[in-house]
């Protein structure tokens, strides 16, 4: 009989864990992916007491960049559904069976981010998924090469179509079993060129190996190029056999080579002359070709900003790059048009020059202040003798720190007045522009802004605000306020949602935690819950030992940024020998619960004290 009952305290605990998982995911889970493959976003829920109608289920996925760029993905909303990602699918099936998996086909670079899955029905769900995209590299290296006796020969290794950008390139040189690096000597140098962004999203590099001839032993040598990247579990290897081959003999007489000599001679020294005019002309009077100064689309402020200025027509050795910060158009001092250098700040110690051989760039790297908007930079070449000036005004952004939609009262009721107000806080510039709409597509007109208003950090805030009598069709809806500013990348703007939801939304009672995590005896811990996302804000967190109640500390509940509550509650002990085996009841009542959830920590009787957590 004893066995029986251990069986049965066991089953109900496991159920009862597995029901208190369904509501929402305590953790992120992270998937990885190769581009081109297919992938399924797990989200699953509580099914209802009764027959779950597609009608009265909401499904949203939302997706959060790796630039911090919110967009939905899917949506299913009154037996609808729409997907604004080509092959982003939920199976209805699956549906009825409390299963609203997101499969994504043919995934790429650009669905790389965080996925939320959020449901309600009307109960809210929520998981969530952090999906991590990879592009294998693809190698591209000759199979053999040739090096012409007393001469030197370039081998190129083409690295394409790789993600995340980080990667290695490593040259070895194999003579018989002795194999050492590239580079190691004058008889070889290695180039690695920049990774270019493909348009796909992935990236792709070059790196070349020039070689001497007298660098290969007994006729012949190995070459290899090594190349690491996370998709591969240990560095990828291609080879190409360098030989070296004797030069080319004459094919003709003395005579015709003596004549053919005089004649090459000939045009040699008219070529040399010639050119040398031509160089001279170009390289001593003509300057080189400077760049526009280029600057990223968007300049946010406290984030390091890259400045270009390409140069072209010179070598390294001939340049002199100089930068400076000239007075912004908001000063008061004006600028000197005729020497404008003479009212500037040199920042020529912070640039670097960057050159392929060809082209060469220089880059200042700034992190720039809203005070420091409208800011014009100056940079200056020197080559030859001669100056060339290019300049540019970097105008400053500040995203939103914060964004979302209130409620008075925080559950909406039939036939009463609700307000919603949308708060967008702490961006730059001021211009700003916000549009509601319900989910039907209706615009909403009956709309008050309030700013925006300036802090003493010349931050921005601004607030919207709508007003409506809750009618019977109004439940489930969702009103959404869209934020254009400057700030945001393409399309322009963000969208903040709020689904009205008239029964409340239960808490997410986490398990005791114990800090430290294996108290001593005589020694304070402390014992701690976590309650997430509910709403109204009132709730009841109560602890008891061994059936008496004791004191507690709860903190306030805090309004997350999606709109919901969250709140700690601590309890301090110094457990003793006679505290071995006590149990400590943790209780949480919220008005949209069904019934009160609890939570249990037993402290063990052993040589240290351990904890065992249970779910109720």
């Amino acid at each position: 009989m004893e066995h029986l009952q251990n069986i049965k305290i066991m089953i109900k605990f496991i159920v009862i864990v597995l029901h208190c998982r369904g509501s929402s995911a305590d953790t992120t889970r992270k998937l990885i992916v190769l581009v081109g493959a297919d992938v399924t976003l797990s989200c699953r829920f509580d099914k209802l007491s009764k027959l779950l109608e597609l009608s009265t289920l909401t499904i949203e996925w939302n997706m959060v960049d790796k630039h911090a760029e919110k967009s939905v993905v899917y949506t299913f909303e009154d037996g609808r559904a729409h997907g604004s990602r080509d092959g982003s699918v939920v199976d209805r099936m699956k549906l009825l069976e409390s299963d609203a998996s997101l499969q994504l086909r043919n995934v790429t670079v650009r669905d790389e981010g965080l996925y939320t899955c959020r449901i309600i029905t009307p109960v809210v769900y929520t998981e969530t998924t952090s999906l991590e995209v990879l592009a294998l590299p693809s190698v591209f290296l000759p199979e053999k090469a040739a090096v012409t006796e007393g001469e030197e020969k370039t081998i190129q290794c083409d690295i394409t179509g790789f993600y995340p950008e980080k990667l290695a390139v490593t040259w070895l040189i194999q003579n018989g079993s002795h194999t050492v690096h590239a580079g190691a000597n004058h008889l070889s140098r290695v180039c690695t060129e920049m990774a270019i962004h493909n348009p796909d999203g992935t990236y792709s590099i070059r790196s070349g190996l020039t070689l001497h001839s007298s660098a290969v032993k007994d006729a012949e040598i190995h070459i290899i190029c090594q190349v690491e990247h996370q998709t591969y579990s240990r560095p990828y290897s291609r080879f190409v056999t360098l030989t070296v081959q004797a030069p080319s003999q004459p094919l003709y007489s003395a005579v015709t080579l003596i004549a053919v000599t005089s004649v090459i001679s000939l045009l040699l020294v008219t070529s040399v002359i010639g050119g040398a005019l031509i160089l001279y002309r170009y390289f001593c009077k003509a300057p080189p070709s400077v760049s526009e100064i280029s600057q990223p689309s968007i300049i946010y402020a406290q984030v390091q900003t890259d400045l270009k200025c390409t140069i072209r027509g010179a070598r390294q050795q001939e340049l002199k790059v100089k930068w400076f910060k000239l007075r912004s158009s908001a000063d008061s001092v004006v600028q000197s048009e005729s020497d404008p250098l003479l009212v500037s700040e040199d920042l020529s110690e912070q640039a670097c020059l960057q050159s392929d051989g060809t082209h060469h760039t220089s880059v200042l790297t700034v992190c720039l202040t809203v005070n420091e908007d409208l800011t014009k930079y100056q940079c200056v070449v020197l080559c030859r003798g001669k100056s060339v000036s290019r300049k540019t005004t970097v105008q400053v952004k500040v995203e939103p720190s914060f964004l979302q939609i209130s409620s008075i009262p925080q559950i909406p009721k039939v036939e009463r007045l609700l307000v919603l107000c949308c708060r967008v806080e702490n961006f730059y510039p001021q211009d700003i522009d916000l549009e509601w709409s319900r989910n039907d597509g209706e615009q909403v007109c009956t709309v008050k802004h309030f700013g925006p208003f300036s802090d003493h950090n010349r931050l921005f805030s601004v607030w919207s605000k709508i007003e409506l009598v809750m009618a019977r069709e109004d439940e489930s809806a969702v009103y959404t306020c869209r934020v254009y500013h400057s700030s945001f990348s393409a399309p322009g703007y963000k969208d903040v949602l709020y689904h009205i939801n008239t029964q409340g939304t239960p808490p997410n009672v986490m398990f005791i935690d114990c800090e430290p995590l294996c108290p001593l005896l005589n020694e304070e811990c402390t014992l701690h819950l976590c309650v997430k996302d509910f709403c109204p804000e009132d709730v009841s967190v109560t602890w008891t030992k061994d059936g008496e109640m004791v004191s507690c500390f709860n903190t306030p509940p805090s309004l997350n940024i999606n709109g919901l509550y969250s709140m700690f509650s601590f309890l301090k002990l110094i457990p003793n020998k006679d505290d071995q085996g006590s149990k400590f009841r943790c209780q949480v009542v919220h008005s949209a619960q069904r019934e009160p959830e609890e939570r249990l920590f037993t402290l063990c009787a052993s040589h240290n004290l351990h904890l065992i957590s249970e779910g109720f």
